[in-house]
């Protein structure tokens, strides 16, 4: 799953550039939020009571998806836990994944985009959503540095590789909800496709030939 992984994030970052330049300034809002953010984790203070909250919601939720019910929750800046009748790699590795306030603002979006003209409202929600995400990603990799229970449970080194490769899918699908018109989604997952392929079939060349000889 390495190989998929590192592809993912290969393929992952030239989608990005492209989009950077694709989009010019009219993406400007999101690239700001995401500096915004940066700052205020910087210059302030982590939100971790916010995050901690997102982090064991996303649990509650997957674990509802799942099949699971839900019989405690706590939450505090420390930490939290979230205690289900089930668990599953989806259940434990989510938050990691799942950027929890960015789909939220996306949802609402979308939804009032139903009832009424939301035009106005796109540059604060492009804002928003780069804020969100930097949020996401940024505490995310805080809380991973400092070690997680929820690694250890499938495996620290097969977890992360997990938690990388998904949150590759999960920024392109988010990027071409906000973005569908610079985005080339399925051009991403082809591309990523081929290239697994070729990197798997080189693996395999490789190490045919090493017991051949």
């Amino acid at each position: 799953m390495l190989p998929l992984m590192l592809v993912s994030i290969y393929e992952l970052v030239k989608l990005i550039l492209d989009f950077a330049v694709k989009s010019n300034m009219a993406a400007a809002p999101f690239w700001i939020g995401i500096i915004v953010y940066f700052l205020f984790q910087v210059i302030f203070f982590k939100p971790m009571r916010t995050y901690v909250f997102g982090h064991e919601l996303t649990h509650a939720v997957a674990g509802l998806l799942s099949g699971a019910q839900i019989k405690k929750i706590k939450v505090s800046k420390n930490g939290g836990s979230v205690t289900l009748t089930k668990d599953s790699v989806f259940i434990s590795l989510a938050p990691y994944f799942v950027p929890f306030y960015s789909l939220i603002i996306i949802i609402i979006y979308l939804t009032l985009g139903w009832f009424t003209d939301t035009k106005p409202f796109y540059p604060y929600f492009l804002f928003l959503s780069g804020f969100a995400l930097a949020f996401h990603f940024a505490l995310t990799f805080y809380a991973l540095t400092i070690g997680q229970e929820d690694l250890k449970t499938y495996g620290v080194f097969f977890s992360f590789i997990f938690i990388c490769f998904i949150n590759c899918i999960i920024i392109s699908l988010i990027l071409i909800l906000i973005f569908p018109q610079y985005i080339n989604l399925s051009g991403y997952f082809h591309n990523v496709g081929a290239d697994a392929f070729f990197t798997y079939k080189y693996i395999f060349v490789k190490i045919a030939h090493l017991i051949k000889s």
